[in-house]
């Protein structure tokens, strides 16, 4: 609610104003923090084209807008990610396939001319790299999908030789500016540990799951019973859960369903970011809940720590139990 009414504050100052710099950047942020995501790139571009603009603020803009594109194309690969016989599947609709391709190119275009802008410039690098990957998880042909994994890995290497400390464990802050690796489905199962094939995983050392946390199908039945069951909620990130907007009795109560949660994994393996990719919002604060609890080996790439970036997918089903009618034994006449 705070950023919604800062934002209002900022695009009201901009009518005033409409160059004003500082209030451009401060719109353009507010509105990717809310996850909105076409709205914080029309800021960017804006503040990016002020005459007189600064080469260095260009150059943050162009990453921003980077990091934009695949925010969105993130949440269409994820969402459609599947486990079938120790392999993850990506099946996307063609539509969706072509939106994410498409939105992936938009990124690396900017990030690549925020490079032209600042050759040493870490973060454009490091978004150039998960922009790489993403393409690789979501592309059909082998050859392609391969191409785009080199380039996400040479990006990677070259974002953590210029790149600062990924990671405070005082403040627990997510950044994925940092040295991130993107991975794909985290093993659900200790037996799946070792039998799914990810082709960056290989990459690295460590990284496996120390510690899984099971969602708890909620009890509490939502407090307003017309809201449609297919309601999602609101994407939610570190340090909040998701809110509950309610569903049917029915199904909060009865009906079992899947959330898909991404994690950024520190280089600590602590949990330190969370966001709904695909869920229902009567389960997805369950979900939130036990994914910042997991707990990882530290990744190390060439030696070196990487943030690692995943999603962790939970099959949330309610607790069958009989009422004490049910089960008392029944008296025969």
């Amino acid at each position: 609610m705070k950023l919604k009414q800062a934002l209002a504050k900022f695009e009201a100052a901009l009518k005033l104003e409409p160059d004003n710099d500082e209030a451009l950047g401060l719109a353009a942020e507010t509105a990717f923090r809310l996850d909105s995501q076409e709205t914080a790139r029309e800021y960017f571009v804006r503040r990016a084209e002020l005459a007189g603009q600064r080469d260095s603020v260009k150059a943050f803009c162009f990453q921003r807008l980077a990091m934009t594109h695949w925010r969105e194309a993130h949440d269409l690969v994820a969402k459609s990610a599947e486990i079938k016989q120790g392999k993850v599947v990506y099946s996307l609709p063609e539509e969706s396939r072509t939106q994410a391709m498409e939105g992936i190119q938009s990124g690396i275009d900017y990030a690549t001319q925020a490079i032209g802008i600042r050759d040493n410039f870490a973060d454009a690098y490091n978004i150039r790299n998960l922009l790489h990957a993403e393409a690789a998880l979501a592309e059909t042909d082998e050859e392609k999908a391969k191409e785009h994994r080199e380039k996400s890995l040479e990006d990677l290497k070259m974002g953590m030789v210029m790149s600062r400390p990924a990671y405070d464990s005082k403040n627990d802050i997510a950044d994925f500016n940092n040295a991130t690796l993107r991975i794909s489905e985290i093993p659900r199962t200790k037996a799946e540990d070792g039998h799914i094939e990810d082709a960056m995983m290989k990459l690295i050392e460590g990284g496996k799951v120390l510690k899984r946390v099971s969602a708890v199908f909620p009890r509490a039945r939502p407090s307003n019973p017309t809201t449609d069951a297919n309601d999602k909620g609101p994407a939610t990130d570190s340090g909040a859960q998701a809110k509950s907007t309610g569903s049917s009795p029915l199904t909060a109560a009865y009906t079992a369903g899947k959330v898909k949660v991404e994690v950024l994994i520190s280089t600590e393996g602590k949990v330190i970011f969370t966001h709904i990719v695909d869920g229902r919002s009567d389960l997805n604060g369950a979900a939130i809940m036990a994914a910042r609890n997991w707990t990882f080996e530290p990744a190390l790439l060439d030696g070196q720590a990487v943030q690692l970036s995943g999603v962790i997918s939970f099959d949330l089903r309610p607790t069958v139990s009989k009422s004490p009618a049910a089960q008392a034994p029944v008296k025969k006449p």
